[in-house]
């Protein structure tokens, strides 16, 4: 099985992300949070319409993933402040999981992020994603409790979580420029 990651960058590729997100959204409405709304979906259709918008470059970066050619996830960032960078939308297909496609996504946009010059990155969960949690726990990212740095985290259900990278961390990003 073959997997690919790069920026989603081509009308194309956007679509896909479009997709990806439309199912990851369909799935947390139905199986984590139905009848409930997470600001963290507010805005969604404009936020489609706009792509790659604040996950557009200088500040952000959006990724897809593929296997065997066809759409099978995605993961962005966004630039919060000069140092600090906002990690969403991590969405693996159902029948794509199992080739470690999360964690290649992960360690794809960090090295991305530390290239731009990010010193610390941040991100809310739902607290029943519990797979995402290691992925991201395994990168480096810790538990915080919920601040006013997590505007869109919801009490009771968002895990918040922080990284700061060792000043020596790799920048070199292997994603195409």
């Amino acid at each position: 099985m073959a997997v690919a990651i790069a920026r989603a960058e081509t009308p194309e590729d956007l679509d896909a992300v479009r997709g990806l997100i439309r199912e990851f959204h369909h799935w947390a409405m139905t199986k984590v949070s139905p009848g409930t709304a997470p600001p963290t979906f507010a805005n969604m259709d404009a936020e489609l319409a706009a792509l790659p918008g604040i996950f557009g470059p200088p500040a952000g970066c959006l990724l897809l993933a593929r296997l065997n050619g066809e759409p099978a996830g995605c993961l962005a960032f966004f630039g919060r402040e000069a140092t600090t960078m906002e990690v969403k939308r991590m969405y693996v297909r159902p029948a794509a999981r199992g080739h470690r496609i999360g964690e290649r996504l992960v360690t794809d946009i960090l090295a991305e992020a530390r290239r731009l010059g990010y010193r610390r990155f941040v991100l809310s969960s739902h607290h029943s994603m519990h797979h995402a949690h290691a992925i991201y726990r395994r990168a480096g990212f810790r538990d915080v409790p919920r601040s006013a740095d997590f505007p869109t985290a919801e009490p009771d259900i968002a895990i918040c979580m922080e990284m700061i990278p060792a000043k020596d961390a790799p920048q070199e990003s292997r994603l195409a420029r």
